[in-house]
């Protein structure tokens, strides 16, 4: 990162000789051109404004120029652009593509209802990479005129048609307050922004009536949420609040793949109000406090759920009020509560051909009693599921153990004693090979020296 205005610098002009052109306008605290808002201001279309360390305390405008390269020398952990508390650190409220870049900067200690760090509308859309953006305030506690109006995307907010590309920064400790807030990290209001292999950590949507999208929050939006690292998301509200991690809001298509979403305070994902269709794969969501994916909330929630590992949080999937989510090829195991959760006795969810922590299924007192899975709720269809987890390898059968059903069991908590120095094999129940220091809740048969001589049934 030390070098990254420098790296950039080098790579345009091995690009062509259509960047021979652009100058270059250096910023330095001790030189003549000594603000970045001076140097954006000198510059004609792809021109590229250098920033050397130090700490610039500025409120940024962005011009009406394109292509404009903002690019520190030194790295964000040198160069510093800070709000001072008293306005936005940048806005961009004009026209231009993902060809305009920001890069190699901090970004911190804005302030203002909407976009404390960097404020994107007007259909602006730039590249906004390599940046730590954190400390932004969104929001100050006065009652609005609607909802809109107080606490809005204290990291980033995408507004009006607008959609920046978003990847490769850390965005962290940022704040959405007041009475209605929304997307301490990062808010999306009628835009499609790309988000991609960002680290979105410890942001806060703290409302004094509702709070929504501790990381992220989305609301009539279609973005691409992809490969981010998305953790200890705080939302809270006097009336409701939800998606610490990730929130779906009314008329939202997200697509919201390959992420880790763990260790929020609420729900790692959100998906709520009417029209709500996410598509979401792919994802690792544990650890969080409430649900993993919570549905409901509005009418028309129809995210798509598939290829998830969700796990470790008090309920797996939770569904309500008119969500009616789609959830196959998922490992869901390890809840708590729940792996898939559903109130509303109008709507069966379906969750067939899921993988719950055991080959018997998931637990249901009436539906599969036998289940030593995790357990689902009344109005879910789990049958069929799967044998295996989802990504490994199916193993083949290689003991018919229907001829072991005579041997009584034993049942055991925690690691599996196997007898020293004997050649052992452990056997699920359809006859598959298990790993004894990997077995999941279940009943399993153990064969020592050739010859099967025990069944056993491991309980949680």
């Amino acid at each position: 990162m030390k070098n990254v205005g420098l790296l950039c610098i080098a790579m345009l002009f091995l690009c062509g000789t259509v960047y021979a052109e652009r100058t270059v306008w250096y910023v330095h605290p001790d030189s003549a051109l000594n603000t970045i808002q001076a140097g954006l201001d000198s510059c004609a279309d792809n021109d590229i404004v250098l920033v050397g360390p130090g700490t610039y305390v500025e409120n940024i405008i962005w011009p009406n120029t394109q292509g404009i390269h903002m690019i520190s020398e030194l790295g964000p952990d040198f160069t510093v652009i800070d709000g001072d508390s008293v306005n936005r650190v940048i806005e961009i409220s004009i026209w231009i593509d993902t060809t305009s870049l920001i890069s190699g900067f901090t970004i911190q200690n804005g302030f203002d209802t909407l976009g404390a760090g960097i404020f994107c509308s007007a259909a602006c859309s730039p590249t906004i990479t390599n940046n730590n953006i954190r400390n932004n305030v969104a929001g100050f506690g006065t009652e609005p005129m609607t909802p809109w109006a107080d606490g809005i995307g204290a990291g980033i907010c995408c507004d009006t048609a607008s959609s920046p590309v978003i990847t490769n920064n850390t965005i962290t400790n940022n704040k959405a307050r007041g009475h209605h807030v929304f997307g301490g990290g990062i808010s999306c209001h009628s835009s499609a922004p790309l988000i991609s292999n960002n680290i979105i950590t410890g942001n806060t949507a703290q409302g004094q009536y509702w709070g929504y999208g501790g990381g992220i929050a989305c609301m009539h939006s279609s973005p691409i949420i992809s490969g981010n690292t998305i953790t200890l998301g705080g939302v809270g509200g006097g009336e409701d609040c939800g998606g610490a991690g990730i929130l779906c809001g009314s008329f939202s298509s997200p697509i919201i793949s390959d992420n880790i979403i763990s260790f929020n305070n609420s729900d790692g994902i959100s998906c709520g109000g009417d029209s709500t269709s996410p598509i979401i794969d792919n994802c690792t969501v544990e650890q969080n406090a409430w649900a993993g994916i919570s549905c409901g909330g509005g009418n028309g929630v129809h995210p798509v759920i598939q290829y998830c590992d969700i796990f470790g949080q008090s309920r797996g999937i939770y569904s309500a009020f008119g969500g009616e989510p789609e959830i196959q090829n998922c490992n869901i195991f390890d809840n708590s509560y729940y792996g898939v959760d559903n109130d509303d006795a109008g709507v069966t969810v379906d969750a067939d051909s899921n993988w719950w922590g055991d080959a018997t299924g998931p637990y249901h007192p009436v539906a599969n009693p036998g289940g030593l899975g995790n357990a689902v709720s009344d109005y879910v269809d789990f049958d069929p599921w799967l044998s295996w987890p989802v990504g490994v390898k199916e193993q083949p059968i290689v003991k018919p153990i229907e001829q072991q059903g005579s041997l009584s069991a034993t049942i055991f908590r925690g690691p599996l004693q196997l007898p020293e120095g004997k050649q052992c094999k452990v056997f699920d129940i359809t006859g598959r090979v298990v790993e004894p220091t990997k077995i999941q809740p279940g009943i399993y048969f153990i064969e020592v020296d050739g010859v099967v001589t025990q069944k056993v049934v491991k309980v949680r």
